[in-house]
């Protein structure tokens, strides 16, 4: 294990500014994130999961250094990736990639494979000499069960599980640490879907790369990830081992969503606990419990007091009064 977590998100938030209403009134904003912390360790999978707007995307965008948190810090082996010039950054990259929901959209279709995967060598390194970089296009080509022959070829000769497997190929190039997949498979066919994950696992054993997945699919967290955080409005509601979490959830929202998930031949009628209302604008801050409003257990404290995350296990975070 190295000295450093691969990963190690610290009381991260990010605010969105929205356009002035009126002259007299201050501009509204958008509380994406809302002091997010966690850390994930060498050769390690952390799926974070909840429902759409409850800000993962955002997360993902922010550990990329795609764009700047309004307070918090991210280090990746160690090493802060905020406020470090850009030539810094564009070296920093090569130790953390990304593999995006929609394969064909993040591939440029005028491009050959063998352009799309190598890219990021030449982006570390335009002078590197170009036999070594189609001999690691190769390498990682084949890794991902694709030949030396489709390096010719364009996106667009590919079917979606291709394309996913390029796009990996293309995170894989540089040899990284950490790859954040966001919703890595939710636009592939179901037939397909199980072969990306197991080419991912597989993929995890041969480089020991570690991964944050980004998923609202919460069968696909269970099969590939090591922990997992539940997310509601900007916050990390519970986490845990991803065995814990299926086996043993403690937050209301965390119950919700596993028991809203299908589930085949279980021979009897689940007990499904009922929300009230809808996801709440994120454009306020609650002083109280993000999910008080829709939980059907709460009390007059949830609504007044932030809950202090509790350990209730070995491993084991909730963010519940109840708790």
């Amino acid at each position: 294990m190295s000295e450093y977590p691969v990963l190690q998100v610290e009381s991260l938030s990010r605010r969105y500014s929205l356009a002035r209403e009126s002259l007299f009134k201050a501009p509204g904003a958008v509380y994406a994130l809302n002091g997010v912390s966690f850390e994930i360790q060498k050769g390690r999978s952390f799926g974070v999961v909840g429902e759409s707007g409850c800000g993962k995307s955002t997360l993902a965008r922010l550990v990329m250094a795609l764009e700047t948190p309004t307070a918090g810090d991210i280090r990746i082996l160690g090493h802060n990736v905020n406020g470090v010039g850009a030539n810094e950054l564009r070296q920093m990259r090569q130790h953390f990639q990304m593999v995006f929901q929609d394969p064909f959209g993040s591939l440029d279709p005028k491009k050959t494979v063998a352009w799309i995967v190598g890219e990021p060598l030449a982006a570390l390194d335009e002078s590197a000499n170009r036999g070594d970089r189609i001999s690691r296009v190769v390498e990682v080509l084949e890794a991902v069960g694709l030949r030396k022959a489709d390096m010719d070829k364009y996106p667009h000769e590919f079917s979606g599980g291709q394309r996913q497997r390029i796009a990996i190929a293309r995170a894989l190039v540089t040899r990284p640490a950490l790859i954040v997949a966001d919703e890595p498979v939710s636009a592939l066919d179901v037939s397909v879907q199980a072969q990306v994950l197991n080419l991912l696992k597989d993929l995890q054993d041969e480089f020991q790369v570690t991964y944050m997945l980004i998923s609202h699919d919460l069968g696909v967290v269970e099969y590939v990830c090591d922990e997992v955080a539940v997310m509601y409005l900007g916050k990390i509601v519970e986490q845990a081992s991803t065995a814990d979490i299926f086996a043993n959830p403690q937050h209301p929202y965390t119950k919700a969503l596993l028991e809203a998930a299908p589930r085949i031949g279980t021979g009897r009628r689940r007990h499904r606990i009922g929300l009230k209302g809808t996801v709440m604008n994120q454009t306020d801050l609650v002083k109280g419990c993000v999910f008080a409003a829709r939980c059907p257990l709460a009390e007059p404290r949830c609504d007044e007091t932030m809950p202090v995350e509790k350990n209730v296990a070995e491993g084991h975070r909730v963010a519940c009064h109840l708790v």
